[in-house]
């Protein structure tokens, strides 16, 4: 994956953004505000007239995105949309990223269609029985023991705030993962797919056979992942495949899309996803990125993702007054695994979108 289409580069880095009060408004009122900190050089497939984006366009932010794009170590996916002016931009925006835990937004998606449709209800009552308890991340595979019963609105919740992987797989048996893409796929969206539950996908990455423990209880899930892995002569191999495949995998750009229709009540009905942006808005992971360097006054309602390399988060973050909302999808794939580089540089990439709506004269009062 490249980071390709932009035309627009900048020749000096973006400031630091972890700069807090007085002065970072003074350093990003310069940076944006007034085009005189540096002058970019622009690509030969911009405009060659040799002036510099004016400070207020959304050639700047896509400049000062690249630029942040540019220093990580890997591949870096992003679309920014600001919802009531209609402002967008991306990097590498079309290009299918694995998503790890941020396929679990169109799989709430896909839920809420079905409760409209009459299929299921929020307040259907599931027993979590030992084969529907998960490895990774959640609390239904540690915390209780087999037999409790939940509604479906709260394991959603838990697939959500909790990024719960045992509720995750309990919804896609329900819905099913050609279903939730066939969904994706009527709303339009070709570069969203959902193929495997959580279960499937860890052992994917591990290089372990998932056909016998499909029905397995946690204990024996456990087992057989220790007993099967690769040796460390294969693993490598096997690590490839993983990324390189194409199976739960999304864009940027239509990661983002989808998140601009739920926050404007049009990928499910308003009630819907209103549902669905209260559950997203009690996400209790990723606190180092979307909203990692973001200043007070905001609201996020989001969903991470993480597994190996793959460091993600998705959004809609609310800005204070009326500045209106932007949806925004970064994913990151770096050459080795650093979960820490990733979640800053997603922050760093939210910061600065952030501060340009924030000083920019074409969102200001736009939510009116």
């Amino acid at each position: 994956m490249k980071n390709k289409i932009l035309p627009f580069r900048l020749a000096v880095n973006w400031p630091r953004l972890e700069v807090a009060g007085p002065l970072l408004t003074l350093v990003l009122l310069v940076s944006i505000a007034v085009p005189t900190f540096a002058v970019p050089q622009l690509s030969r497939q911009g405009d060659r007239s040799g002036t510099m984006p004016p400070a207020g366009t959304i050639e700047r932010l896509r400049g000062a995105l690249l630029a942040i794009a540019q220093r990580f170590p890997g591949d870096v996916g992003v679309y920014v949309h600001h919802i009531e002016s209609g402002m967008e931009t991306g990097i590498d925006e079309d290009t299918p990223y694995g998503m790890a835990s941020t396929y679990k937004v169109p799989i709430l998606v896909e839920l809420m269609t079905r409760v409209e449709a009459g299929d299921l209800s929020l307040d259907d009552r599931v027993a979590v029985e030992a084969e529907d308890q998960h490895i990774g991340s959640g609390l239904l595979s540690t915390l209780w023991a087999p037999g409790i019963e939940m509604s479906l609105r709260n394991i959603a919740t838990f697939m959500i705030i909790l990024s719960d992987n045992s509720a995750t797989d309990m919804l896609i048996d329900r819905l099913g993962a050609d279903q939730i893409t066939a969904q994706m796929r009527s709303l339009g969206f070709q570069n969203i797919r959902v193929d495997r539950t959580t279960l499937e996908l860890i052992l994917d990455y591990q290089g372990v056979d998932y056909a016998p423990v499909a029905n397995g209880t946690l204990q024996e899930i456990n087992q057989h992942s220790r007993s099967n892995r690769p040796d460390a002569a294969n693993i490598l191999a096997v690590r490839e495949g993983f990324y390189g495949g194409d199976k739960d995998k999304a864009s940027a750009r239509d990661m983002t899309e989808l998140l601009v229709m739920i926050s404007e009540g049009t990928a499910v009905s308003r009630g819907s996803s209103e549902v669905i942006m209260e559950i997203l808005a009690r996400t209790q992971t990723g606190a180092n990125r979307l909203r990692g360097l973001l200043p007070p006054g905001y609201s996020i309602a989001h969903k991470t993702g993480t597994i190996g390399r793959i460091v993600n988060d998705v959004g809609v973050i609310t800005m204070p007054g009326e500045l209106g909302r932007f949806a925004i999808s970064v994913f990151t794939f770096a050459n080795e695994a650093d979960t820490e580089l990733g979640e800053h540089t997603i922050a760093e990439i939210a910061r600065t979108a952030y501060d340009f709506f924030l000083f920019n004269a074409e969102v200001s009062g736009t939510s009116k």
